[in-house]
């Protein structure tokens, strides 16, 4: 090992060096940055890994009315490991290690490509991973607890003598800048290595393209295992362009470089996330997460009942189905306003003396505290896609400005071990329904809302199709089919009716009846003097 590396080591207190494992999969073994790493975790030990327990004893609920109101600050940390996130961590997990495939410290291809040497054939391993859902939903506090369970640094001594960094969090701009996001990955690397890439390549004063091919070469140095981006909904702000290039950097750290890069939005940046990157990127496998709201299924069960153990109150409510479907209804399953309803409410339950938590409580402080988050909600309750699509980036609330604004008025025993090892990897998502998504976009087309209606009803029945383009595209097909009908049904009514007049004819011969009588008889033909008053 480098005594210059050495000496950065010590004097940043980097405590994991590399300590290397035999790998089971052949793609892995011999390969220092993937032997380096954890192992690779089951459903079971991500669960315990991730659980997150905050100190709980039931005497605190006999404390003084001051302290028992400050202890529910302690909900602001509450986490509960579901579904979600363990399909989060597992596919992290594969991310980083299949980015790091094709980078083998060891491998002379490698060491080429610091010198800037071109190195043909040399193929990139690395995917990509977009993750996005509505305010509330914890997308950062998830993607920050898995990251928790990889060392974000790892010493190499001899032969790799380098400092892996197995992630780096960077916030995109507010003013989503590309310059300003190189100036904050040069800023983040020294802060954690102690470096002084930021004075070299970070000043003002230096190029975008300089910027980006330094960034390029400091991320091969330090062996970057996922670059993971939150808040990319700030580059609908962008200057020209200034998307379109940001998201070309990003492709090319995947395609060139061989970076895992992990974009995090809320729903607002579903343009840029499901298609300018989609289209650009390599094909991953990995897959996308959109987080929406939670169904009141067994994760919800277990995520209500954890927190249920932390109260604060003098009478102690135990959680029932009534209690449980009031939360939801009220918060529609955003877990960030459950999870503050809950304290809320217990805030309330406190100050009015009452010290009790009902069903009535929960609705009363929904009404009244949580006002700027009510037409998100009623859009939720309503189901109606169109409605969602209007606050689907509405900001989650700050419990810390609640409890403080109400904490004038009144001058979490152990918490839940339990386990579930989830053995399915698809997440429990709300979907808006495809009758109401395919008509939506129908209304969009210009299409009357019978006809869409009536359209989409029909395909859907005739052909149980659920891919929402396909139902489209069936549903106008079935329109123009109607048109056309339509049209021909007028164009035969304005034949004359040869066939029926011959008939009528043939039907007076037989009562020797002449052509002419029959036709008047049937009222086809109307005697002269009829025609006029006389």
């Amino acid at each position: 090992m480098s005594d210059e590396v050495q000496q950065l080591f010590e004097e940043r207190k980097l405590q994991w060096k590399a300590v290397y494992k035999k790998q089971q999969l052949p793609e892995y073994d011999g390969n220092p940055l993937i032997e380096a790493l954890p192992p690779v975790l089951s459903m079971g030990e991500a669960y315990r890994e991730m659980s997150r327990t905050q100190p709980y004893d039931e005497a605190e609920r006999m404390l003084s009315l001051e302290l028992r109101y400050q202890a529910l600050y302690r909900l602001q940390h509450f986490f509960q490991p579901v579904t979600d996130h363990l399909t989060l961590e597992r596919k992290l997990s594969s991310l980083i290690r299949s980015g790091y495939i094709s980078r083998n410290p060891l491998d002379p291809k490698q060491v080429q490509m610091l010198t800037g040497v071109p190195v043909p054939g040399l193929r990139s391993t690395a995917s990509s991973l977009t993750f996005m859902g509505f305010s509330g939903m914890g997308k950062t506090t998830a993607i920050e607890r898995v990251l928790s369970l990889y060392p974000q640094c790892i010493l190499h001594e001899h032969p790799v003598n380098r400092i892996q960094l197995v992630w780096l969090k960077l916030n995109c701009p507010h003013d989503g800048s590309l310059k300003s996001l190189c100036m904050d990955f040069y800023r983040k690397i020294d802060d954690i290595l102690g470096t002084n890439y930021y004075p070299k390549y970070g000043q003002r004063r230096n190029t975008i393209n300089s910027m980006v091919a330094n960034m390029a070469i400091v991320a091969r140095i330090h062996c970057i295992g996922a670059l993971v981006i939150d808040e990319i909904q700030h580059l609908l702000t962008a200057k020209e362009k200034g998307s379109e290039q940001m998201m070309n950097f990003f492709v090319s750290l995947i395609n060139e470089i061989g970076i895992p890069v992990i974009l995090i939005g809320t729903m607002r940046a579903r343009t840029i996330l499901q298609q300018d990157f989609r289209q650009a990127r390599r094909g991953s496998g990995i897959g996308d997460m959109v987080w929406e709201q939670m169904e009141p299924d067994e994760d919800w069960d277990m995520l209500i009942e954890t927190m249920w153990r932390y109260q604060w109150t003098r009478e102690r409510v135990e959680l029932t189905e009534g209690l449980k479907k009031t939360l939801y209804d009220e918060s529609q399953g955003i877990v960030d306003i459950a999870v503050k309803l809950y304290s809320l409410s217990q805030g309330r339950a406190m100050e009015t003396e009452r010290e009790r938590i009902t069903p009535a409580l929960i609705k009363q402080v929904a009404r009244e505290d949580l006002r700027l988050v009510q037409p998100m909600l009623n859009a939720l309750r309503s189901g109606s896609f169109s409605e969602i699509e209007k606050y689907e980036d509405i900001m989650p609330m700050d419990l810390s400005s609640c409890l403080q604004t109400r904490q004038s008025k009144i001058d979490l025993r152990a918490t839940i071990q339990k386990e579930k090892e989830k053995q399915e990897n698809a997440s429990k998502q709300y979907e808006s329904s495809v009758t109401e998504k395919a008509i939506h976009a129908l209304l969009t087309m210009d299409v009357e809302a019978k006809v869409a209606e009536k359209a989409v009803v029909h395909v859907l029945k005739e052909s149980g199709e659920k891919n929402i383009t396909r139902v489209v595209s069936l549903a106008i097909d079935f329109i123009e089919e109607q048109k056309v009908q339509k049209q021909q049904r007028q164009k035969t009514r304005k034949q004359p009716p040869q066939n029926e007049l011959k008939a009528i004819v043939e039907k007076g011969k037989e009562h020797k009846h002449s052509a002419y009588e029959s036709l008047v008889e049937a009222g086809y033909v109307v005697e002269p003097l009829h025609e006029f008053t006389i």
